[in-house]
């Protein structure tokens, strides 16, 4: 998050809880410092959340909700829709095991060698 998405930040939260929100240079230099490496949509839904239930200014902690749980959850959805994807593309890739191949391969279990 940019310096200048922490002051718009500040401004919907100002909006809200006005008297209680620290718009000061220090204070926007210290949420910056927080916030830098978070996304600013993602802040500005937990912020949009956060009014809607609570009657207090968010801390920082809960600006950034649940970040690694989030990217996990995205992560782990990508990856499994990949996972799926591959596996529709096996699937379609696949083909019938060709008749007498599993007696064949029994036989030659069976006689000690595995060699074709």
């Amino acid at each position: 998050m940019k310096r200048a998405q922490v002051i718009d930040l500040l401004i919907k939260l100002k909006e809200e809880y006005a008297h209680q929100i620290d718009t000061s240079d220090t204070e926007i230099d210290r949420l910056h410092e927080n916030l830098k490496d978070f996304p600013f949509d993602v802040a500005c839904e937990n912020v949009r959340q956060h009014m809607l239930t609570n009657p207090w200014p968010p801390k920082i902690a809960q600006i950034r909700g649940g970040s690694g749980d989030l990217r996990d959850q995205r992560k782990s959805k990508d990856q499994t829709s990949d996972y799926f994807t591959e596996r529709d593309r096996s699937r379609a890739a696949a083909k019938p095991v060709p008749p007498g191949w599993k007696e064949e391969l029994y036989a030659r279990i069976n006689k000690g060698t595995t060699a074709r």
